[in-house]
């Protein structure tokens, strides 16, 4: 499949993105360290549900050899990627899932159980759907200067904060400038951005294909 400029997603609804054929193209996953220097440091519930050693990320072949494009780009300015999640199996989404719900019950005790779902899908994929991370075509990350500090993106990862809208006024100029120079670097190479999450770019998906206009060719693993 040739790839061609990514982009930044519409807030799709679960309905809109359910509607999404879904097209297996079979394609493996992948070691993501072994495509470029990456730092990887995936997050507890996924490693721990993987029994991921030090260093390691998977994602399907495509993404990784995107990402190792992207990496070549920032590279030359003395940069680098972390990388804090990759594919992700059924068991740690559920799992994630089922924290930022009950987190999100105790900030609203009177609220029903629709209630409380909607504003969990905000956050994190319902794992009713097809998440994205259990595809292996999506990757949550930012970038790090040449001594290994993040940049300032206006909100740390996986806030739970409209100020993680990757277009949000409500941060930093600094914090704009880096978040552009990250949305030209992975739309670039075919990545697509979820609006909700600065730091979530996925290939393959449901999300990508509906903002590319095509099937996804990732279902879940």
């Amino acid at each position: 499949m040739k790839i061609g400029k990514g982009g930044i997603a519409e807030i799709y609804t679960n309905e809109q993105l359910m509607e999404v054929t879904i097209k297996e193209n079979g394609e493996r996953l992948v070691n993501l360290a072994e495509y470029a220097n990456f730092i990887i440091d995936v997050e507890e519930t996924s490693k721990r549900l993987q029994k991921l050693g030090p260093g390691v990320c998977y994602v399907r072949l495509t993404p990784a050899v995107m990402l190792a494009r992207a990496q070549e780009i920032i590279g030359k300015k003395g940069m680098r990627f972390k990388i804090v999640d990759g594919y992700r199996p059924m068991s740690a989404q559920k799992e994630v899932y089922a924290q930022v719900l009950e987190e999100t019950r105790k900030k609203h005790k009177d609220w029903s159980q629709e209630e409380l779902e909607k504003e969990t899908d905000r956050w994190v994929a319902n794992p009713k759907v097809v998440p994205p991370h259990t595809t292996g075509g999506a990757l949550d990350l930012t970038i790090v200067d040449k001594k290994g500090k993040e940049l300032d993106m206006g909100t740390p990862l996986n806030s739970v904060d409209e100020r993680s809208y990757t277009q949000s006024d409500k941060i930093s100029e600094k914090g704009r400038a880096n978040r552009k120079n990250m949305i030209d670097v992975m739309t670039s190479v075919g990545f697509v951005n979820n609006p909700r999450e600065w730091w979530h770019w996925s290939y393959g998906d449901r999300r990508w294909a509906k903002t590319m206009g095509t099937e996804a060719v990732y279902g879940s693993k």
